[in-house]
């Protein structure tokens, strides 16, 4: 026999819209936020920070805040990141109406100048006061930049840490190797659209429903995880080269063995079975910590038919201890030392 039920009405609750800001810091970061509307992103809001009014008006974004007008009159910091930390700590009232109801906030941003070094860290210390989840993605210097450069680079890379749940570290060295052979502003162009497919990948992958799904709150419990974090990039075919490729090309040369949090998205074809699905996934959590979190999701696309996608964040990893910055040498292995910045 049937049982009905009539007259329970379901209770009227306004259901709360996953709300992300993709902030850019100085001029690395806005070539960064450029790209990334011009890749087009519909599911966040972009934000474009600098003290080079210049600069800033060459950049794709429809929300632009320039800082320290009354320090730099607008034409940058001179390479000073006391000067673009004092810029942003003027706007601190401004960037917290900005950052209030924000559940997730990416900053992007170039190590070793003035403005993104000094300012990023600032803007991730208010959003995470203002109630927002913070990770931050920082690229630093290219060797021949110089070992003053990269100093200033890591100093900052260590604040940024201090004020954000996770740090994404992007080496251009590592990354100059991908593009050696392309005209400059060609390879340049590339690397801004790597980190603005990363952004944009990760943001579909919260907002846009899948097989087996990945929310904020497993994105969350991922980058909680605390240590390192890297990001694993693959497309192929074949599973285990999807793997293999990421693993042996990963944009910071970190060991990711011992990790100990995961979130994994596979997106494939009608083709992507899953037993294909389970090899991937396995592939990656057989070198993490027994006892790692791993989230993973799962989702179907005509357009990726015959080929398989894979994002993976990984985090936990290199856990160095040392509470000094280290002297970096031009040519020193970064990935050999970010792991003496855990926090």
């Amino acid at each position: 026999m049937g049982l009905r039920f009539e007259g329970l009405d379901e209770p009227e609750v306004e259901l709360h819209e996953l709300n992300i800001l993709v902030v850019g810091c100085g001029g690395g970061g806005c070539n960064s936020i450029h790209r990334l509307n011009l890749l087009g992103i519909e599911a966040a809001t972009t934000i474009a920070i600098n003290t080079d009014q210049k600069s800033l008006k060459a950049t794709e974004c429809p929300n632009r805040l320039l800082l320290g007008v009354e320090y730099t009159k607008g034409l940058g910091t001179g390479g000073r990141p006391d000067i673009g930390e004092e810029c942003a700590l003027n706007a601190a009232p401004m960037l917290s109406k900005l950052f209030q109801g924000v559940d997730l906030t990416f900053i992007v941003t170039g190590l070793g100048g003035g403005t993104g070094t000094g300012s990023s860290p600032v803007v991730a210390d208010i959003a995470r006061r203002c109630g927002s989840m913070v990770i931050s993605i920082a690229t630093t210097p290219f060797s021949f930049e110089g070992t003053n450069r990269r100093n200033i680079a890591m100093k900052g890379l260590k604040r940024l840490r201090e004020s954000s749940n996770s740090v994404l570290v992007l080496d251009n060295d590592r990354l100059l190797h991908m593009v050696e052979n392309l005209p400059v502003d060609q390879g340049l162009a590339i690397i801004d659209q790597l980190i603005s497919e990363l952004i944009k990948g990760v943001v579909d992958i919260l907002t846009t429903p899948s097989l087996i799904n990945l929310d904020f709150a497993d994105l969350r419990t991922i980058m909680e995880q605390g240590g390192v974090s890297t990001i694993l990039y693959g497309e192929n075919a074949d599973p285990e080269a999807v793997v293999r490729d990421a693993i042996n090309n990963p944009l910071l040369d970190v060991d990711i063995h011992g990790g100990t949090g995961a979130i994994i998205h596979i997106t494939g074809g009608s083709n992507l079975t899953m037993r294909r699905a389970n090899r991937i996934v396995s592939s990656i959590t057989k070198v993490l910590d027994e006892e790692a979190t791993v989230k993973f999701g799962v989702r179907v696309e005509e357009e990726m038919e015959g080929n398989i996608r894979m994002i993976a964040i990984v985090t936990g990893i290199s856990e160095v201890k040392g509470p000094f910055a280290p002297a970096v040498a031009a040519g020193d292995d970064l990935g050999k030392i970010l792991g003496k910045y855990s926090p």
